[in-house]
Parts: structure tokens; sequence; C-alpha cells
């Protein structure tokens, strides 16, 4: 009995630590999608500020 006991044991902290492992690759699965996102917008964004301050200076430029 004593050794069932220690069976389920084991068994019972190798199904935790599963569990805890499938929570961690979920989280850094989502990490990894994010940075990937980012990855490609934010240069895109930089691009869209770029191009909108510079059509602000000209517009200035041309107004005056």
């Amino acid at each position: 009995m004593l050794q069932d006991d220690r069976e389920n044991l084991e068994l019972d902290r190798l199904q935790n630590e599963s569990r805890k492992l499938v929570a961690e690759r979920r989280k850094l699965l989502a990490e990894e999608k994010k940075l990937a996102w980012e990855t490609y917008f934010y240069p895109l964004a930089v691009v869209a500020g770029v191009l909108t301050a510079t059509v602000a200076v000209a517009g200035l430029l041309l107004n005056h």
C-alpha cells in the first residue's frame, strides 16, 4: 500500500510538472507571436510617422 501511495504521489507530481510546462509553452508561443507582430509593424509605424512629418513640413514651407 505504501508503494502505491508513493507511485500516486510521483504521478501527481509529474502531471503537475507537465501542466506547468504546457502553460509555459503557451506563454512562450504568445510572446513569440507578439514579437513577430512588433517586428513587422513597428518599422511601418516609423515610416508612417516620418512621412507625416515630411508632409507637414512641406506644407508649412509651401504656405509661406
